[in-house]
């Protein structure tokens, strides 16, 4: 059943596993770095800057200029990772990955306040003062 397989196809299989597992790993690599932290606004001003910047990559001048234009994305949604996806967004982080982790100091992220339980009918109050009656 495997006759439809030829070197190429194979060949061209094994290509793509390994460019799926290297953006993977890129991407695992690019969230390690924000994991817990989430970017200040002078975090998004000074990538805005850079981005802006000659010494910028086209990849992410390109980037800059599609946010700019209103294009659904925004630059806070760059560095979260929420816009990895995006073969551009990728393209660019990846072009100018040392940068960037020089430019992003992030804030930490406050740990979700507990949860109370929201108070039902039986919570009755069992002590009584006398301004309750």
């Amino acid at each position: 059943m495997t006759a439809w397989r030829t070197p190429d196809i194979a060949a061209a299989e094994d290509f793509l596993t390994g460019a799926v597992a290297d953006v993977d790993r890129a991407m695992r690599t690019a969230q390690q770095g924000l994991k817990g932290k989430e970017p200040s606004t002078e975090d998004v001003r000074r990538v805005m800057q850079f981005a802006k910047s000659s010494e910028a990559s086209p990849a992410m001048r390109q980037l800059a200029d599609r946010i700019a234009r209103g294009a659904g994305l925004s630059w806070r949604q760059v560095l979260t990772g929420e816009a990895g996806h995006d073969p551009l967004v990728r393209e660019a982080l990846e072009a100018d990955r040392a940068t960037l982790d020089t430019l992003i100091k992030g804030e930490m992220v406050p740990p979700p306040q507990p949860r109370k339980p929201a108070r039902g009918d039986d919570d009755e109050p069992t002590q009584f003062t006398e301004d309750a009656w």
